[in-house]
């Protein structure tokens, strides 16, 4: 039996600690099995680099560069799921942070469909030899958060990066970028200034605006107006969850045999 292993995020950035987790992934399935995938979706706040920026993050980090898959949807990733050549004898694992799992914000929830059968996504049982072909089921396995050192010390969040990055002088952002990737790389640390200090433009624009509202006239504050309601539109989308029902793989077999046949 096959495997394929779909280690799905944001990426904003692309650390450390997404790296140990991916090492752990290769350990135990493999190099040729694991794919991280992430979307070019962006959003001024908290989704800030496009996906050719986390590419040149994972790059530095070395990640397999035909391993490193932009997809629309990484909770999805139909563009690697639906290309799978026997999909009758392969394993597919979604390989997924605990944060990612919890609570009401989880990524992926499992349950039983309205006809009574369990859900196509199953936690990842401890028993492997219980595995199925993702024509049956496909499978979530949580890693676990890792913390390091950034700055002498520890962080697991991107958006705890994002705001000590901002917040930094020079000294402290080559700091950063060196405990981030291993060396102060220059086209790395350029992205970080260029994107979150357009984050950083959009905050303080935001923060000013709402505070002169009141003497804005009515033109004025219909055009703020749009402006935060843009930006919280692109937030949303950026953070959207991805909810059990769209997950619809008979469709995608029939698909496929259609196809074929």
């Amino acid at each position: 039996m096959n495997t394929v292993v779909i280690y799905p995020g944001r990426f904003h950035p692309f650390h450390r600690g997404h790296k140990a987790s991916y090492d752990e992934l290769v350990k135990q399935f493999g190099e040729g099995n694991v794919y991280v995938v992430s979307s070019d979706l962006t959003a001024p706040l908290t989704s800030p680099f496009t996906f050719a920026d986390k590419r040149q993050m994972m790059a530095k980090l070395g990640i397999p560069s035909d391993h490193i898959v932009q997809v629309k949807n990484p909770y999805q990733a139909h563009e690697i799921t639906k290309s799978i050549p026997d999909p009758e004898n392969t394993i597919l694992i979604f390989a997924v942070s605990a944060k990612d799992m919890a609570g009401d914000s989880a990524r992926f929830k499992f349950g039983t469909k309205k006809d009574g059968s369990p859900s196509y996504m199953q936690p990842m049982p401890a028993n492997t030899k219980k595995l199925q072909p993702m024509t049956k089921h496909a499978y979530v396995m949580v890693t676990p958060t890792v913390n390091f050192q950034v700055q002498g010390a520890d962080a697991n969040s991107a958006s705890e990066i994002r705001k000590r990055y901002v917040a930094g002088n020079d000294a402290d952002k080559d700091q950063i970028i060196m405990d981030l990737y291993g060396e102060t790389y220059p086209e790395i640390r350029d992205i970080f200034d260029r994107r979150l200090g357009q984050t950083e433009h959009t905050q303080q624009l935001v923060k000013e605006a709402r505070g002169q509202l009141t003497q804005l006239n009515e033109s004025a504050r219909t055009k703020l107006n749009q402006l935060i309601n843009s930006i919280k539109s692109k937030e949303a989308q950026a953070n959207e969850i991805i909810q059990l029902d769209e997950f619809i793989v008979p469709d995608y077999i029939e698909e496929k045999w259609s196809e074929k046949y």
